[in-house]
C-alpha cells in the first residue's frame, strides 16, 4: 500500500519512526531533568513537578501507541471491514479531552466547534481518534514556539459537499498545501521538516498521516473560519439509523 506522499506504507514508518524518535527526546530530557535535580537535592517530587512528569510520560506512551496501531493497519489487508458508524462530534470531544492536560500546561487554548448536528461517519474510531490525538499533540508542542498571536488550537466539524470535515486549526499562515507535501518528503530526514511552520520534527502530524492514509483517508491542509490548521475529509455513513 502506498501512503499519500507516494512512498510504501513500509518505507513511511521506517521515517516515522526516525521522526517520532527526535520528537520523543525533548520530554524525554524534560523527565530526566527533573528527576535528575531531585535527586540532587534528595527529595521526592512535589505533587505540581509528579504531575508534569506524568503528562510528559502519557503523552510519550500515546504516540507510541499510535504509530503501532497506524502500523498494525497498514499491514492489516481487511481493515476496511474495521470501519463503523462513528460520531465526529464525539471523537473531537475525546481527543479534545485527552489534550487537554498537555495543553493546560502549554497555555495552549483549546476551542471546539461542532458547526451542526451530523450523521455518523464511516471509521475506525480508535484509529481516528488517535490520529487527531497525535496531531494534537503536535501542534501544541509547537504553538509557544510558533505562534506570534493568542496561543490557540480549534478542533471544529463542518459539512461539505465532500463528506464531513474534521480538523484541527491554528494561527500559522505560512501552512499551505506545499508546505505538508515538502514536509512528506522531508519526514525522517530532516529534524524540522515543517520549516519556517512549525518547530521540532511534527512526528505527530506523520503518525496522524499514517494512520488515515491505512484507513484509505488523507490528511490535508485547509481552513476554518480563516484559521488555517489539518484536516480529513470522512465519508457518511449510509447504513441506516434505527432510532
Amino acid at each position: 500500500m502506498q501512503t499519500t506522499s507516494g512512498i510504501t506504507a513500509a518505507d513511511a514508518f521506517d521515517r516515522l519512526f526516525v521522526a517520532l524518535a527526535e520528537d520523543l527526546k525533548s520530554p524525554l530530557m524534560r523527565i530526566a531533568r527533573q528527576a535528575e535535580l531531585f535527586e540532587m537535592v534528595g527529595q521526592a517530587a512535589p505533587q505540581e513537578q509528579a504531575v508534569c512528569l506524568r503528562r510528559n510520560a502519557d503523552m510519550m506512551l500515546r504516540l507510541l501507541d499510535s504509530y503501532l496501531l497506524g502500523m498494525r493497519l497498514s499491514r492489516e489487508p481487511d481493515a476496511l471491514f474495521m470501519f463503523q458508524p462513528v460520531s465526529v462530534a464525539a471523537v473531537l470531544h475525546e481527543a479534545c479531552g485527552r489534550l487537554s492536560d498537555v495543553a493546560l500546561e502549554r497555555n495552549v487554548a483549546l476551542e471546539l466547534t461542532i458547526g451542526g448536528k451530523y450523521e455518523p461517519v464511516m471509521a475506525h474510531r480508535q484509529a481516528l481518534t488517535s490520529a487527531l490525538v497525535s496531531l494534537g499533540y503536535s501542534l501544541i508542542e509547537a504553538l509557544p514556539a510558533a505562534a506570534a498571536g493568542p496561543l490557540r488550537v480549534q478542533l471544529a466539524a463542518h459539512r461539505t459537499k465532500y463528506g464531513i470535515v474534521a480538523g484541527m486549526y491554528f494561527g500559522a499562515e505560512t501552512l499551505t498545501p506545499e508546505t505538508l507535501r515538502r514536509a512528506q518528503k522531508l519526514c525522517g530526514h530532516a529534524r524540522q521538516p515543517f520549516v519556517d511552520t512549525l518547530p521540532g520534527s511534527g512526528a505527530g502530524v506523520f503518525v496522524a498521516d499514517a494512520i488515515l492514509a491505512a484507513m484509505r483517508m488523507r490528511l490535508r491542509v485547509g481552513r476554518y473560519q480563516k484559521l488555517p490548521g489539518f484536516a480529513v475529509t470522512l465519508p457518511p455513513s449510509r447504513q441506516l439509523q434505527l432510532v
